[in-house]
């Protein structure tokens, strides 16, 4: 079964949620893009869905504030703080305040593959994609943003030149992450791995046993490293991971909440009912409810 949360391309993304943008932005398909907080951004109609882009992207805040959801988590962007997230990962844009300004920045597989930095980036995206920054490493994101900027604008822009730009941007980023993130270690890769499984199988698959398989470990030692690495057991990600989904398909009127259990592989209407509550502290009709006043 395929997953029923909404994928949008940069070009649907862009007409889904930037209103009034010119035709030129709306078909500009480059695999790298910047784009100002201040200038389109702020226009997005608040609340957003959840979903899910079939590219990369990075927030940027420099004055103002955004909260923005990431799977199981929100976070609150304020000032010199941002936000990377990965291709495929739900989150949506949950409130963005009246004077928000910085970057967004776009950027597709392709360029993460030119950059040389897969390992550090699949790192950094699972451990501490939210980064506060200290003010000189503001300074010099931003001017280095606007240089991107700048060449993307000009009508012999250069891919490759872009990029050059690009690459040390995400490396002053996963320094500045590094400094205060977990050490990259054997149980860590493990746990990341797990993860990464977990978005793609959640769907048909809920037990800790098949990632094991997967990953061509005992279950016991997956256990033990995925705690160790993340402070949730694998079980924990996997009830998440599933309940979030849920939640979206919940905020469809038109779905009967059997449907939603069904439709996401629980066993059945009261174990989907239970475990819900269980994870959220709510049960489903209540927040059907909460999240239709809201």
């Amino acid at each position: 079964m395929r997953s029923s949360v909404k994928i949008f391309s940069n070009f649907e993304y862009k007409r889904q949620f930037l209103p009034g943008i010119s035709r030129q932005v709306l078909l500009n398909d480059a695999q790298l893009q910047v784009y100002r907080i201040e200038q389109y951004l702020r226009d997005i109609v608040i609340p957003v869905l959840p979903y899910r882009t079939s590219f990369n992207f990075l927030i940027f805040v420099t004055k103002g504030h955004i909260v923005q959801q990431l799977e199981t988590d929100s976070h609150r962007l304020g000032a010199n703080s941002l936000l990377l997230i990965r291709q495929g990962a739900i989150t949506a844009t949950l409130e963005i305040s009246k004077d928000a300004a910085g970057f967004f920045v776009v950027f597709e597989n392709e360029v993460v593959e030119n950059l040389a930095l897969q390992g550090q980036l699949f790192n950094f995206f699972f451990v501490s994609p939210f980064v506060q920054l200290p003010p000189q490493a503001v300074k010099w994101l931003s001017n280095l943003i606007i240089l991107l900027e700048e060449e993307l604008a000009l009508k012999n822009s250069s891919l490759e030149v872009a990029i050059g730009l690009f690459r040390p941007l995400l490396q002053k980023i996963m320094v500045a992450a590094g400094e205060r993130g977990p050490k990259r270690s054997r149980a860590l890769d493990l746990a990341l791995h797990f993860r990464e499984l977990v978005q793609q199988h959640h769907l048909q698959q809920k037990q800790v046993a098949f990632y094991a398989d997967q990953l061509n470990i005992s279950e016991n030692y997956l256990n033990k490293t995925v705690k160790q690495a993340t402070g949730k057991p694998p079980k924990q990600w996997i009830n998440e991971v599933n309940i979030l989904h849920s939640q979206i398909l919940l905020l469809d009127s038109s779905r009967d909440i059997s449907s939603v259990a069904f439709e996401l592989n629980f066993q059945s209407p009261n174990y989907f009912a239970r475990l819900f509550k269980q994870v959220t502290g709510e049960t489903p009709t209540q927040y059907r409810y909460r999240a239709a006043v809201i």
